[in-house]
């Protein structure tokens, strides 16, 4: 390691892989701002097999497009968060033990995805194939097969995948249980430490139904979920503790991200329907919410009025700083704005036909995928 003359540099003394290890407990923008510290940080921080150690940050979307003009109808894409360049990621998931074309992401959470895996079998009344889930890493083609729920053949509920590498090598899929009412009457829960399902009843409100396509966010080990209330609903890993925090005073549903450690909310303005507001949850203790960036369409879309969640949507905000991403359009536009700058750039097209969701993800390079060990 390089030092000033007459000063002893104490890195000087540790091993490469030493400070990798130091380093891949940090934060991303602590590690890149250490690319700064000196020529050899830099080469250590760049070496391909070292990065794969340290955090990642964003690396692009998958979604999936529709067309009728093809067969099979339904493809699954990723794009680079860039735009640009070959896909970080090739969403053939060849690597699973069934058909790329019967698999659909569901859901993605720091590295990991939910998908369902359709299967060989005979189709119910109503012409549905039997499914199973599937956790998988991309980045590592490791996957396992989670065991069947209570949910009857052809059923299809909400699942959502909670995960996060700092509290547990562990995951965990929650199934939101719905009457015919589509009221929230309860969940089942699976844990990859006891590879298996837990039920538990609702001890929210019994008029709670969740919104349609709503993404939902794990943070602090709860999982929150916008519902058709004015409200999240927020759940721990063992169903022990059901949270209800009222949203932003908006008058519709919004969306839920989390960027730097905090839940963060997005809606229309409640006295100019054109106008987006971006709220944080400062105090997660009393559900104080902060009115952190407002913007108006017509700064967005160039002199155009356009209505939050119905001429454009909000996709994801990046993790690490205050950028983000929504579509617009009949091309779907994916375009990202940034909040300090208060600028505009357009990323691609992904075309008409693309479908959510548009899930984010983040790369992780772990081996192992925690699953009844």
């Amino acid at each position: 390691m390089e030092a000033r003359p007459g000063k002893r540099n104490p890195a000087a003394s540790l091993s490469d892989e030493l400070v990798v290890e130091i380093l891949s407990r940090l934060p991303v923008r602590s590690v890149c701002r250490f690319k700064c510290v000196s020529r050899s940080w830099r080469r250590l921080i760049s070496d391909p097999e070292h990065r794969k150690k340290l955090p990642q940050t964003l690396a692009g979307f998958f979604y999936q497009s529709l067309s009728g003009e093809r067969f099979p109808c339904v493809a699954q894409h990723f794009t680079n968060v860039s735009g640009k360049g070959v896909p970080f990621v090739y969403p053939s998931f060849s690597f699973l033990p069934v058909p790329g074309t019967d698999v659909i992401p569901l859901d993605c959470c720091n590295g990991l995805l939910l998908c369902r895996c359709y299967q060989p079998g005979p189709c119910d009344p109503d012409g549905m194939r039997p499914s199973c889930y599937a956790v998988c890493n991309p980045a590592t083609e490791k996957w396992v097969i989670l065991p069947d729920s209570s949910r009857a053949i052809g059923e299809v509920r909400t699942a959502r995948l909670c995960f996060d590498l700092a509290i547990s090598s562990h995951f965990h899929v929650v199934e939101y249980v719905e009457d015919e009412d589509d009221y929230v009457t309860g969940v089942e829960i699976y844990s990859s430490r006891t590879s298996a399902w837990s039920s538990k009843e609702s001890e929210w409100r019994d008029d709670l139904s969740l919104c349609d396509g709503s993404r939902s966010v794990f943070l602090n080990g709860f999982l929150h979920t916008v519902v058709l209330s004015d409200a999240i609903v927020a759940l721990d890993m063992e169903g022990k503790s059901w949270r209800t925090i009222p949203t932003p005073p908006c008058g519709e549903p919004g969306f839920i991200s989390q960027a730097q450690g905090r839940l963060c909310f997005f809606s229309a303005a409640a006295d100019d329907a054109f106008k987006l507001s971006v709220w944080t949850l400062e105090d997660y203790g009393t559900d104080e919410w902060t009115l952190k960036h407002t913007v108006s369409s017509l700064r967005l879309f160039r002199q155009k009025n356009m209505r939050f969640d119905w001429e454009y949507k909000v996709i994801a905000v990046h993790p690490e700083c205050n950028l983000i991403f929504f579509l617009y359009g009949w091309d779907k536009t994916l375009m990202a704005y940034e909040m300090d700058r208060r600028e505009v750039r357009i990323i691609r097209n992904l075309g008409h036909d693309c479908w959510p969701p548009y899930l984010p993800y983040v790369p992780l390079f772990s081996e192992s995928l925690a699953d009844g060990d």
